[in-house]
């Protein structure tokens, strides 16, 4: 699996990049056994139209048309600055599995948002083999574990 960084650096030197908008979120989604073999993917933002465009990052770069999005009606979309990112993806994990054995939940799949909503969070939830929802928000800055909810 490749950092966010390196698939962020691959796609703005890539032919497939359309540099409309701005970065707002890096998503992924997979089962819980092999995310580590997952792609990640990139969300741009574009203001004018209102519309998300989407790139996996793998092998090749995959471009996905552009959508409209949901959001909160009066709630802007933030733009995400990966040099604030102080606590990555693998602390997180590890922080998440702690929480999945505090449950006693063995998880089938993983769902991953890095985002910016007034503060820039890692939104990680799992569905366990018991079909619940645990879901986890980790300060991406402090890597304070700001909300766990299991559902």
């Amino acid at each position: 699996m490749q950092s966010i960084k390196e698939s962020y650096d691959k796609l703005l030197k890539s032919k497939e990049f359309k540099n409309e908008g701005f970065l707002c979120s890096v998503f992924l989604m997979s089962k819980a056994i092999d995310f580590e073999k997952s792609d990640w993917q990139i969300d741009f933002y574009d203001k004018k139209s209102q519309k998300m465009i989407s790139y996996t990052i793998g092998e090749k770069i995959k471009v996905e048309p552009k959508l409209e999005i949901f959001k909160e009606e009066n709630k802007e979309i933030e733009k995400l600055d990966l040099t604030e990112i102080k606590v990555d993806f693998n602390e997180c994990i590890h922080k998440t599995k702690v929480l999945l054995n505090k449950y006693k939940e063995e998880a089938t799949t993983i769902i991953v948002v890095l985002q910016k909503q007034d503060q820039t969070i890692w939104n990680i939830s799992y569905v366990t083999k018991k079909f619940n929802l645990l879901n986890i928000k980790i300060d991406a800055i402090t890597g304070k574990i700001l909300e766990e909810k299991l559902a």
